[in-house]
């Protein structure tokens, strides 16, 4: 393609990028392979900051055969969890702070936290959405596989990603557990960090979008808030949760308030037009598959549960519930980290052009 030749509508510096960055960094479709050698994988997927599911790791994990609800309550009873409490299931998020008034003040909201014994979050997992109006998600992050599911480490084989640790040069950051209903979502953001996605059971649906997308999505600081518990007390049957601004500390949040799985027509109708020119895929996670996200890749998390899992499993009970463990390495801060800072640096840039037209 010459320099002069016209790219598309837009015809800018990000056409030209989107353009040469096609056949490299812009995939259409996630591969699905077998367990690759740690060359294999740093070669064809690592170095390539390409996402792809390898299936058939988890087939002998006893987490992956045994855990069902009754073997998970009776194993983890009595045990107290951490769980993120929302009205809509969207934690961590960027929304209206009055959510019966679309166009009021956005902020960046936390979910309200709270420790519950194991068994209580199973009750509250097998409600329906008219017996439940809360949505309960298992997310704490901080290695909390090891620090609050410890009961569980030995359903777990971690040497089954040894490839990863060998092709990423590095041990094991971090390991945790994720546990939640089909109403709990991950909003669209990125880690600094190279991520083995487990699922155990249910199904995680991942819409991915490259890094070089990043001129698109309307990363702004947003105040911080969190959902408070204005009821009576904090007992479960009385937790009525409202969004606050954080006063202590009072701080603003970098946030992407983009949602790649709404229409064209919504995003434009909320002011994010550019949306249009990202490069989303949407990818299911089956249980017992790995998805490798690179580090910087964009990502929105929904999931869909098992409703058949009492057959499948001949398990006495049914669940609602979706289960994963994802192991973090330290992302390698050499060329892609430049590339994308220089994105970043270039996107302000140019908005603040824009802003003196």
């Amino acid at each position: 393609m010459s320099d002069d030749e016209y790219l598309d509508e837009y015809d800018d510096i990000y056409s030209k990028l989107c353009q040469e960055a096609k056949d490299f960094l812009i995939i259409e479709e996630i591969e699905r392979i077998e367990k690759p050698t740690a060359l294999e994988f740093y070669r064809e997927y690592v170095s390539q900051n390409k996402p792809v599911i390898i299936t058939g790791l988890l087939e002998n994990w006893k987490a992956y055969k045994e855990w069902s609800d009754d073997y998970l309550e009776n194993v983890m009873k009595d045990v107290e969890v951490t769980v993120s409490i929302t009205n809509d299931g969207l934690a961590d998020a960027v929304k209206p702070i009055n959510p019966n008034d679309p166009t009021s003040e956005k902020v960046f909201c936390k979910p309200y936290e709270k420790k519950i014994k194991f068994q209580e979050y199973i009750k509250h997992s097998k409600k329906t959405n008219v017996q439940e109006k809360l949505a309960y998600y298992i997310q704490y992050q901080n290695n909390s596989l090891n620090v609050e599911y410890e009961k569980l480490l030995n359903d777990i084989d971690e040497s089954v990603i040894d490839f990863a640790k060998e092709a990423f040069g590095s041990n094991i950051d971090a390991t945790n557990f994720w546990m939640g209903q089909d109403k709990s979502i991950s909003s669209l953001h990125q880690d600094p960090y190279e991520n083995m996605y487990c699922v155990v059971r249910g199904t995680k649906i991942f819409t991915l979008l490259p890094p070089i997308d990043y001129p698109f999505l309307y990363k702004s600081e947003f105040p911080s808030a969190s959902f408070v518990n204005v009821g009576c007390d904090d007992n479960d049957e009385n937790i009525q949760l409202e969004i606050q601004i954080d006063n202590d500390p009072k701080q603003n949040v970098p946030w992407i308030p983009v949602d790649p799985t709404e229409t064209l027509e919504n995003n434009i109708k909320l002011g994010y037009p550019l949306i249009e020119r990202a490069h989303p895929i949407t990818v299911r996670v089956e249980a017992g598959e790995v998805l490798y996200l690179p580090s910087l890749y964009f990502h929105r998390v929904a999931q869909e549960s098992n409703k058949n899992f009492n057959d499948i499993n001949n398990s006495k009970n049914s669940s609602l519930s979706t289960i994963a463990i994802n192991y973090w390495f330290d992302m390698k801060y050499g060329i892609n980290y430049v590339y994308f800072q220089f994105l970043k640096e270039t996107t302000k840039y140019q908005k603040q052009i824009k802003n003196k037209k």
